[in-house]
């Protein structure tokens, strides 16, 4: 769904709510830079959309220069203040008419990413006997609900990981075969080369970490520093691109390798751990999405406690997933299964797609099994894949 004011109106109404009022300050805003365009404005400036009505724009004077024109004013007006008593008294009289509002805040300011409403103006608005409530949910309909062709791209984006994935793992084997060992950056550089051949992109390079080093989630070799990868070693292989094309919406996929013939029975029986917990969020959602509305936190819940009751939850140390969107990185805008890092209560709605991505990461050696999935007329489908053990490389 696109950023317009008919379509933010459209979920004013379907929330129930009077308006919403956004904050602006040099550009910071996203949504408030997607409606106004990016212009130089350089003082606090707010805009106020109503359920039903024009929106406008309360700005300094100083700043009008740049909000008359012609396509600007035919979708706001513009409420003009010069000193900041007369901005106050601006909001007093104009939010008169408002008993209920959105605003860009999240429970305990938990959502970085809604968070952007500052205190001192929040608070002054409630203060004028004004219900406020986060503008999440219709922040998260507006920004990480996928078109059809969307979709269509993050289903080739994934089956190209899967493929170049099989790709990585037989490169591992076929080097260490033929030189003895391989190393995490070679293997790194070799995903990453394949995905620009395959017309993909992506914002980092991939992750590619052998036994203690995958026990960081974020470790990634870099031509300065890696590790050989040589027979017997467990490898942790995270990749992420997306399709060239504007819109298209990332892969974003986690395997595990064993340089060997026979995977040993520490390694089968941690993955069958992390296996375990991300069928459990599965199973969960396939139950639960036809039969209400489900928020991201119940998720990470759901494996979480699967990953504690198997005595690992100490070595849990990151949510179960992201939200997966056309976003420069493949860290979308729309909900996280997160109980963890956040409380995120925004709904997995449909339309949207996100990753399911359990680990355990202790000093010895970490894991993590991780795939892509996405609501659709409430149901649950999964893009990326389901690895379900370990893949032995010798």
């Amino acid at each position: 769904m696109k950023i317009t004011l008919e379509n933010i109106q459209s979920q004013l109404i379907s929330q129930k709510a009077d308006a919403w009022i956004m904050l602006d300050y040099e550009n910071h805003n996203p949504t408030f830079r997607a409606l106004i365009g990016n212009k130089f404005l350089t003082r606090k400036i707010l805009l106020a959309i109503p359920a039903v009505g024009k929106p406008y724009i309360i700005a300094h004077v100083i700043d009008s220069a740049f909000l008359k024109d012609p396509e600007t004013l035919s979708r706001f007006d513009l409420v003009l203040y010069k000193t900041w008593e007369e901005m106050l008294q601006a909001e007093r009289t104009h939010f008169s008419a408002y008993s209920n509002v959105l605003m860009d805040i999240s429970e305990h300011g938990l959502l970085p990413r809604v968070s952007l409403a500052d205190y001192g103006s929040v608070q002054f608005i409630k203060d004028l006997g004004i219900e406020i409530h986060s503008s999440a949910d219709v922040l998260q309909s507006l920004t990480a609900r996928l078109t059809e062709e969307q979709l269509a791209s993050q289903k080739d984006a994934c089956q190209k990981a899967l493929r170049i994935k099989d790709e990585a793992f037989a490169f591992i084997g076929k080097e260490v075969k033929e030189k003895g060992h391989t190393n995490e950056f070679a293997v790194q550089q070799f995903i990453a080369r394949r995905f620009h051949e395959e017309g993909m992109v992506f914002d980092e390079d991939p992750i590619v970490a052998i036994g203690k080093n995958a026990g960081d989630p974020h470790y990634g070799p870099t031509k300065e520093r890696f590790s050989l990868i040589k027979e017997g070693d467990l490898v942790l292989i995270d990749m992420w691109a997306k399709n060239a094309a504007p819109g298209s919406v990332y892969a974003d996929i986690t395997w595990m390798g064993y340089v060997g013939h026979e995977v040993p029975d520490v390694y089968a029986e941690r993955f069958a751990i992390i296996k375990k917990a991300r069928d459990g969020v599965i199973a969960f959602l396939k139950e639960q999405l036809p039969l209400r509305k489900v928020l991201a936190y119940e998720a990470d819940d759901v494996a979480r406690k699967i990953i504690q009751e198997a005595g690992f939850g100490e070595a849990f140390v990151h949510r179960v997933g992201h939200s997966i969107t056309d976003d420069v990185s493949c860290h979308g805008a729309g909900a996280n299964l997160d109980n963890f890092e956040s409380h995120d209560t925004r709904e997995l709605m449909d339309d949207t797609s996100f990753s399911d991505e359990p680990g355990i990461y202790t000093p010895e050696f970490g894991m993590r099994t991780e795939t892509d999935l996405h609501i659709k007329n409430r149901e649950l489908l999964v893009l990326g894949g389901l690895q379900e053990e370990i893949l032995p490389l010798l």
